[in-house]
């Protein structure tokens, strides 16, 4: 029994110990040293982060807000027309906002219309008959376009041009300016001078034919005769030449004067005018006392005691009847002052329009008395030719049968005959259909938008009658001094407004050489753009401009900044894993934008689209686990 109870012992002894290692042997298991915690827990081997290398077009930009307008305003102002001895009067004024197309009315001085069409020469001379140059072929060209063939754009006012203006000026209800009084008197005088050749010419003609023949006693006096009338009649003429001399200086003298009669006028009538002001004043001022007095009659009135006597109650009611009776009176004295004054502010442009019709009158005057002096003249060559002609034949008749000085006559005659007649048929000419200089507007790049109107009806002109702009639209906007170093006009810019989804784009039309221009920061430069699709419904809105201001010549081979590297020998390269290798790739750099930078293999190197340059390096994440 002892030895069995000794072999139990030792079987559990046995079992006891191998379940203590089997014990120990799982919890070694559990146990990690610190060496091999970290060896666990250590970061991954690195590996290559790649980006295929891309082709694309590269452009650096700069991004700016910019205000949609209409184009820069231009003061626009009317010629001076030598044919119109108007008062230059403003009888309807530019309509603001109204859009200027060729041909158009855009306003009326004197009740005769402005039009407009396109040319870059401004109208600044009366285009007449006869005329040449670019205005007129600018006229020529404007007619053509409008429909109104004017024959050969050639420059010259000729017939067919005249007649495309009468044309032109009938299509708008319009009659066209015709001769005017002085072209007319000048006319008739040239014709007058003509007529008194031609007879002159005849008459030495006649003389030849007579002078063939046996001369009659009788006929020798009548010639001498009639050498005497001519001459008496030069000596008239002559004196006529003084007294038309006489009266142009008397009617240019009243004409220097007018102005000043019409500056005193106007200065007396605002005079006057002060004058009735302040007397209406002074009257409303004295009505106003009367109330207050009335007022203060009636208080007095009322503060009469009841048992105050009976004369002491009638002093009182009769002074508050006459203040009430003061108070009507001083109402009726305010407004005769007032209807004096009124009447004063009426005359006011009666005595402007009289002063301007005095000025009127005065310019028709010594347009007469010069045409009346041109007459003379004329009648003073006339005489002069026909009294030596009357001469020549009563001394040529007293010599019957040489008839080569009475030839010679006329010739003289024939020539001044011819003379004259070409005078007439250059005046005929020149006394048709014109254009004066404040009729025609001539505007570059039509249509244009009248932007602000300075001219008002009733006013005389004097300067800008209004101020237009181009009818498409700008963009205005600065840039900093850096900027500025690099937009030029014609950059691209691309234009949006994002909240109501607009996209456009346009180009950089101007850039200021100098800061603070146009509204512009003292420290900015202006700059404008002009869009290439309409913005109509943008005027007066911010917007994005997107300006590309340096861009590649097309696509080109583009990596990320950070696959650039530099060499030892200061060459710039890139690494490309192919085939699970890296290789070493030489490259030129060149544009830098958007992150991203041009680059062009350097001598034989090879790079292509697709190729896996490495811009960094990335850890493979641990196994997770508790």
């Amino acid at each position: 029994m002892k030895g069995v109870g000794a072999k139990r012992t030792g079987v559990i002894a046995v079992v006891a110990l191998i379940g203590l290692a089997v014990v120990g042997w799982v919890a070694a298991g559990q146990i990690k040293s610190p060496a091999r915690v970290a060896a666990e827990t250590a970061p991954p081997p690195a590996s290559p982060i790649t980006v295929p290398v891309a082709r694309r077009a590269l452009s650096t930009e700069v991004i700016v807000r910019g205000t949609v307008r209409y184009g820069a305003p231009q003061p626009v102002a009317l010629a001076t027309s030598k044919l119109k001895q108007g008062s230059d009067l403003v009888t309807r004024a530019p309509r603001s906002r109204a859009r200027l197309r060729p041909g158009a009315t855009v306003m009326e001085v004197d009740g005769r219309p402005v039009f407009v069409m396109a040319g870059d020469v401004p109208m600044h001379r009366d285009l007449r008959p006869g005329d040449k140059g670019p205005d007129v072929h600018q006229l020529e060209a404007g007619l053509a376009a409008l429909g109104f063939t004017p024959g050969d754009v050639d420059g010259t006012f000729d017939k067919a041009t005249e007649t495309a203006v009468t044309a032109f000026y009938l299509s708008r209800g319009r009659d066209p300016f015709g001769p005017t009084d002085a072209d007319q008197e000048a006319l008739r005088s040239a014709e007058a001078s003509a007529a008194s050749a031609r007879d002159a010419w005849l008459q030495a003609v006649h003389a030849v034919e007579q002078g063939a023949r046996p001369v009659a006693p009788g006929e020798v006096t009548q010639a001498r005769l009639d050498a005497v009338t001519a001459r008496d009649a030069y000596h008239t003429a002559a004196l006529g030449v003084a007294a038309a001399r006489a009266r142009v200086a008397a009617a240019k003298a009243l004409a220097g004067s007018t102005k000043p009669a019409e500056a005193l006028a106007v200065a007396n009538q605002r005079r006057e005018q002060a004058l009735a002001d302040a007397e209406v004043a002074n009257k409303r001022h004295a009505l106003t006392q009367a109330i207050d007095e009335e007022k203060l009659a009636r208080m007095r009135r009322d503060e009469v005691s009841t048992e105050a006597p009976p004369s002491e109650r009638e002093a009182a009611n009769q002074a508050v009847r006459q203040a009430a009776e003061n108070v009507q009176r001083a109402k009726a004295e305010l407004d005769a002052a007032v209807a004096a004054a009124e009447a004063v502010r009426a005359g006011a442009g009666n005595v402007a329009q009289k002063g301007r019709e005095e000025a009127t009158n005065a310019a028709r005057d010594v347009r007469l008395a010069e045409a009346e002096l041109r007459r003379a003249l004329q009648a003073v060559a006339t005489t002069r030719t026909s009294a030596r002609l009357a001469a020549l034949k009563a001394t040529q008749l007293a010599k019957p049968g040489d008839t080569r000085t009475l030839r010679r006559i006329a010739d003289s005659a024939g020539q001044e005959a011819r003379r004259t007649a070409r005078e007439v048929d250059r005046l005929l000419a020149r006394s048709g259909v014109s254009v004066p200089a404040d009729e025609l507007l001539f505007l570059p790049s039509l249509p244009l938008r009248v932007d602000a109107v300075k001219a008002r009806r009733g006013d005389v002109l004097n300067g800008a009658v209004m101020d237009v702009t181009s009818s498409r639209l700008v963009i205005d906007s600065s840039l900093s001094v850096s900027d500025a170093k690099l937009v030029r006009p014609g950059n691209r810019v691309a234009i949006g407004e994002d909240e109501l989804g607009v996209r456009s784009s346009g180009v950089v039309s101007q850039v200021a050489d100098r800061p603070g221009t146009r509204g512009a920061d003292a420290t900015r430069f202006h700059f404008s753009v002009s869009p290439t699709a309409p913005l109509m419904g943008l005027v007066g809105a911010s917007v994005k401009l997107t300006i590309a201001v340096t861009s590649t010549d097309g696509e080109v081979l583009a990596v990320p900044a950070s696959a650039l590297s530099v060499g030892g020998d200061g060459t710039s390269r890139v690494q490309v894993r192919r085939g699970g290798r890296t290789e070493i790739v030489p490259v030129v750099p060149g544009l830098a934008a958007q992150g991203l930078v041009e680059v062009r293999p350097a001598g034989a190197a090879s790079l292509r689209e697709g190729d896996l340059v490495i811009v960094g390096s990335g850890r493979r994440a641990a196994a997770a686990g508790p």
